[in-house]
């Protein structure tokens, strides 16, 4: 054998280090579903999700109007559910039996709901809009950052865009007597 063939024999190569991470993440997932049942070591979080891990990997995030978030409503299966607090957009797909219809939420799917968030008036429908006008500012910008934390932070739902709104005419809505969290008093 020549020197060239021993020394070629000898390194460790593009194909081993192949096998080698393969080997490492077939041993994890079976010892993560021997362990767990799971292969993902019973996380079910949104980093396991197909959807928000192509969003992150694409940054496609939306830029909807007011009509086309409304589209997305739970009322067809095949769309993501969506709903938005003040201008933020937020996927609660995973959220199908609170948001989709007819459960609980689903009055906030398909809109920006910022002021219902705020005033925590969910059985008034004309509370389910983005007009906060009439509502101390202060007080519905940090109720606004309350709920955009609680869904920034959520492991079953994510931000995906914005929704821009045509200009505000009119009269706003009827104040309301509502809790902005469950167990707290709302001074609207």
């Amino acid at each position: 054998m020549t020197e060239k063939h021993k020394l070629k024999d000898s390194l460790f190569g593009i194909i081993d280090i192949v096998r080698v991470i393969g080997g490492l993440i077939f041993l994890n997932a079976f010892l993560s579903w021997w362990f767990t049942s799971s292969s993902t070591w019973g996380y079910k979080g949104k980093w396991v999700d197909h959807r928000y891990l192509a969003l992150r990997l694409t940054n496609s995030y939306v830029n909807l109007t007011t009509e086309e978030l409304a589209l997305y409503n739970g009322t067809d299966q095949n769309l993501p559910i969506y709903l938005a607090i003040n201008g933020k957009v937020y996927d609660v797909t995973n959220g199908r039996a609170f948001y989709g219809p007819p459960a609980t939420y689903s009055s906030f799917s398909g809109k920006d709901s910022a002021r219902a968030f705020v005033t925590g008036c969910i059985k008034s429908p004309e509370q389910y809009t983005h007009d906060l006008r009439g509502i101390e500012p202060t007080k519905a910008a940090k109720h606004i950052a309350d709920w955009q934390k609680y869904y920034d932070d959520s492991d079953k739902y994510w931000y995906v865009g914005t929704v821009h709104h045509k200009e505000l005419t009119g009269e706003p809505p009827a104040p309301c007597k509502g809790a902005p969290y469950p167990g707290m008093t709302s001074d609207f």
